[in-house]
């Protein structure tokens, strides 16, 4: 629980290190942090999520009372508070920590369960002490060599200690007193001279107001309103707002006053966020105090006046959202015409054009009632006999138009399921929002197919850098560590952005980076480019702008990498004059920007030598291309070991990298990958990859390769026999360009992000989600073959009642004496699946109505299984080396049946033409498939003992899916898929 008093805006910078500082000893994998805004559950629901790897997730919730202050719908808060109180649960792997003001507490117990879990795990945060607040004021100063007046030190400590809202008054003074300083001196004068603690920030507020002119005042206090939110029983908090509420054109005195106050660090700007950059301005500006008090109830009306506005314009403007009855006669009381021109600027131009509508809707509203009732006056004889025919007429006339749009409804949705499955590979998540809406538009088989189809979809996103200065499809282009923040260089400036959010992070100039740009580091922070002259080496700051000189000196051919853990830079030369290709190689720590180690070494094959990611061991191929060399840098002596010349060979075919132990070097070859253990002195097996591999890289327990075409990940630790790999990929996927740059392992989020070809800067990511966790199997028949025996006869199925088996020629037969069963006509086998080959696999129905069967060439037919007649051919014959797996759910609804490329289908049995579901679970072959007892999770269980669950539940999928695509359609993408249905929400519902 946090005292009320000191409430910063870097309260959760600390929060989340007294947590780290009181976890020793169990330290949590990952830390998280958040503070809940005004939609918790729906903002933050990806968070709950315990982390794939060991240990577990640790959540911190800063600023909880924003739960009661800027979440206005109990149902948000009440699912925020179900997903919080999942870490109750022992076996939970996410653990929970509340920082919630004090004056909240009480607030807490409105919530039942929230209140039995805080009963025993509260920590009381008080103020802190005189000693702990000097060195707040000296230590700072310290650092940066600038003198704090004893005086002036005893001053502040005497006025913050035990004083509420302390801290970020405190933190202002000092601000105005640096202002001040004389020399590099801050004086106990010039504090005073700014009003103290106390009045630092009224001093500073009043001076910005009181410059204002008349219309720049209205201006001041219409927008500091807007960011207070009134307490009820509480403290009054601030109120982060979108700068889409204010009227802030250029030319506004809004746009005015904003940049003023701003200036002043009275208000900060984050994005498009605007808010008061102390909550303690509410009470320490005297003026600021008075007019939240005079307008306390105004500001609750126009809180809920200003939410009501934003709704109504994220429908489209639609009437339906506009103030009726009580609520439009509050709002014209208090914000009425007269009302508006005394307080010019109060109200935005959409909240205008809100109150405005909802108007006019009331006074047509009006003006027909009073048209309707002299009509009704005056036609009072005829109106019972004009009613019952309008009656019947209007009757009619609504089950027509109902049924005219149920059925553009159902086209549009068959339409847009069709669509989604089309934009699958080009544009995946809105492929994926567009199986969302037609589901929710119609609930029919395809659309439930595209729906479970788009839940269980590798593709996920697919990013492409807008073009500046038309240099963004030549540009060079790097992905971080985990793939997540895309860096090119365009015109002498590093442009960086979020690939998952598409937004632009940061754009950072250096004049000449585009002459001499040589690599961005791991971590996306730095970029490293050769001096001007071609002298030293450069190393230039994205984050905080900083440039650091590797003094290397004057060199020609230098070529520069970082390495793995973004430390350390590899520097290396050509020998001037000498023909025999020897290099230099120097290892530079960035910290001390100095040099580690130097070597020198006769010949290379052209290629930069590899840096492991622990920065100890060096790797590169002689100028021949049949010598691997591996250097110890600690030593800088050479620790390749005994490596047999072939396996030298194969290695130095490829582009080399160390594997995620550090011990072993390899390189993707037209063989596959090749590993040599260079601790070990052996050859590791080999990763086999039809086409060879081109690339490869290891993060943690996988492995990525790049073949031509083709992207796979692979498990490197499955229990499969000592010391050896696995045979087959996880996952493959066909790349549409001919090359790939970059390609990255994000386990935290599950997903494989790569860039398409050498230099352009389009990222796809694809998603992991279930190809990992524990194993699942399902028992096989005694004999371990699949088969069943019955009276001497191997049969493929037996009935659910156990008295009828189907043998693999496709005839019944009596399961007790293995005789053909008689038909209507009396004859033997006239029963069975007629027209058939022999079968492969066959299975019935829980319910013994229905019976599917598969071939050797993986034809799969559906049959009903009393009146013995085909219903469909499910899937035609093609080629196959794996038996086709087949099963039932519970209730016969579906079918789900194993491809050759390891996917699965999952037909609906009640309209068996219809295209089905397709699942990916990899491309090992499909060993079990089993539904979950009430049929609404498929588990798959393919050659690596993996337990993919994939949900078939229209509504789970479709909860899968808005998690995945971050949300439903837009009102602007319904309107381009759907131009004749109506806007719905379709997440979050």
């Amino acid at each position: 629980m946090r005292d009320a008093a000191d409430t910063d805006v870097h309260a959760d910078l600390g929060v989340a290190t007294g947590i780290v500082a009181g976890c020793a000893g169990q330290r949590p994998a990952v830390i998280r942090l958040l503070t809940p805004g005004a939609h918790p559950a729906r903002t933050h629901e990806a968070l709950f999520a315990p982390h794939s790897g060991p240990g577990d997730t640790l959540l911190v919730v800063d600023q909880f009372e924003e739960v009661f202050t800027l979440c206005a719908d109990p149902a948000e808060r009440a699912r925020f508070l179900a997903q919080l109180l999942t870490a109750a649960d022992p076996a939970a792997r996410l653990r929970v920590v509340i920082a919630v003001r004090a004056d909240f507490y009480g607030r807490c117990a409105e919530l039942g369960p929230l209140a039995e879990a805080l009963r025993d795990s509260t920590v009381l945060v008080g103020p802190m002490a005189p000693a702990r607040l000097r060195e707040a004021v000296v230590r700072p100063a310290a650092a940066r060599r600038i003198v704090v007046e004893r005086a002036l030190t005893a001053r502040i400590v005497a006025d913050v200690a035990g004083e509420p809202g302390g801290l970020p008054l405190m933190a202002h003074a000092l601000r105005e007193v640096w202002r001040r300083r004389t020399g590099k001196t801050l004086t106990l004068a010039a504090y005073e001279a700014v009003g103290g603690v106390q009045g630092a920030v009224a001093h500073t507020a009043e001076s910005v107001f009181t410059a204002c002119t008349p219309a720049e005042a209205l201006a001041v206090r219409a927008l500091l309103l807007r960011l207070v939110n009134p307490g009820d029983g509480t403290e009054d908090t601030r109120r982060p707002l979108d700068r889409t509420e204010l009227d802030a054109d250029a030319d506004t005195a809004t746009a005015r006053v904003l940049e003023h106050l701003v200036g002043a660090r009275l208000l900060t700007v984050d994005g498009d966020t605007v808010e008061l950059a102390h909550e303690a301005l509410i009470t320490a500006w005297p003026r600021l105090h008075g007019w939240v008090d005079e307008d306390r109830d105004r500001l609750r009306l126009h809180r809920g006046l200003t939410e009501a506005a934003c709704v109504w314009a994220e429908l489209g403007r639609d009437a339906g959202a506009l103030y009726r009855g009580v609520r439009l006669t509050e709002a014209r009381e208090v914000f009425g015409e007269g009302e508006r021109r005394a307080r010019q600027g109060e109200l935005s131009r959409l909240e205008r054009d809100f109150l405005a509508a909802s108007v006019a809707a009331h006074e047509q509203s009006r003006r027909a009632g009073t048209r309707a009732a002299r009509r009704l006056r005056a036609l009072t004889g005829g109106l019972a006999v004009l009613l019952c025919l309008t009656v019947v007429a209007g009757a009619t006339a609504w089950r027509q138009s109902d049924v005219s749009a149920r059925q553009r409804d159902e086209a549009e949705a068959r339409r847009a399921a069709a669509l989604s499955d089309t934009l699958r590979s080009t544009e995946p998540r809105t492929a994926m929002r567009l199986a969302l809406a037609a589901w929710h538009t119609a609930d029919l088989p395809e659309t439930r197919a595209a729906l479970r189809t788009a839940a269980a979809q590798s593709e996920q996103d697919v990013f492409t850098q807008p073009e500046e200065g038309g240099r963004a499809l030549n540009a060079p282009a790097w992905l971080d560590g985990n793939g997540r923040i895309l860096s090119t260089v365009v015109d002498d400036k590093v442009v960086q952005w979020d690939v998952r959010t598409h937004r632009r992070i940061r754009s950072v100039e250096r004049p000449g980076l585009s002459e001499r740009v040589r690599e961005v580091s791991p971590d996306g922070r730095f970029v490293a480019y050769q001096g001007p002259g071609r002298k030293d080496v450069l190393i230039g700051g994205l984050v905080d702008g900083s440039t650091r000189r590797l003094a290397v000196g004057e060199r020609l051919d230098t070529e520069v990498a970082f390495g793995g853990g973004g430390r350390t830079v590899l520097v290396r030369w050509r020998v001037p004059g000498a023909d025999d290709g020897r290099a230099t190689l120097e290892l530079w720590d960035l910290r001390r920007q100095r040099a580690v180690m130097r070597y020198e070494h006769g010949s290379d094959d052209g290629a930069m030598p590899v840096l492991s990611r622990d920065d100890r061991y060096l790797a590169w191929c002689d100028q021949d291309g049949a010598r691997l060399r591996v250097l110890d840098v600690t030593t800088e002596r050479l620790v390749t070991g005994q490596a047999p010349a072939a396996t030298q060979r194969a290695v130095c075919q490829g582009e080399l990298t160390f594997t995620a132990d550090q011990r072993a070097v390899a390189a993707g070859t037209p063989d596959g990958v090749v590993t040599w253990d260079f601790r070990a002195g052996r050859e590791r097996p080999p990763l086999p990859l039809d086409g060879g591999a081109l690339i490869v890289e290891f993060t943690g327990d996988y492995a990525l390769t790049w073949g031509v075409g083709t992207v796979a990940v692979w498990r490197t630790d499955l229990p499969t026999p000592p010391g050896d790999l696995p045979r087959e990929p996880l996952l493959t996927y066909p790349v549409q360009s001919s090359a790939i740059g970059d390609f990255r392992l994000d386990p935290e989020e599950d997903v494989l992000r790569y860039r398409e070809g050498g230099r352009t800067s389009v990222v796809r990511t694809l998603s992991l989600h279930g190809l990992t966790g524990r194993d699942w199997r399902e028992k096989a028949a005694p004999d371990a073959t699949g088969r069943v025996t019955v009276a001497g006869e191997e049969t493929l199925a037996v009935d659910p009642t156990g008295r009828t088996a189907l043998t693999y020629e496709g005839t019944l037969v009596d399961a007790s004496t293995g005789k053909p069963r008689q038909g209507a006509d009396g004859a033997d086998g006239a029963e069975g699946v007629r027209g058939e080959d022999v079968l492969t696999t066959a299975a019935f129905s829980a319910d013994g109505g229905y019976l599917a069967a598969a071939d050797p060439q993986g034809r799969i037919t559906l049959w009903d299984a009393r009146g013995w007649r085909r219903l469909a051919v499910l899937r035609g014959s093609g080629s196959t080396v794996h038996p086709v797996t087949l099963a039932f759910s519970p209730d016969g609804s579906l079918l789900a049946g194993s491809a050759p490329d390891g996917a699965v289908q999952v037909w609906e049995t009640a309209t068996p033409t219809v295209p089905p579901a397709t699942l990916r679970a990899g491309d090992s072959p499909v060993r079990r498939l089993r539904f979950a007892a009430d049929g609404g999770l498929l588990h798959i269980a393919t050659s690596h003992l993996t337990d993919r669950v994939a949900p078939l539940a229209p509504r789970a999928a479709a909860d899968l899916v808005c998690a995945r695509a971050g949300g439903g359609p837009t009102v602007t993408e319904w309107r381009r898929y759907f131009p004749s249905a109506d806007y719905r929400a379709t997440c979050g519902t």
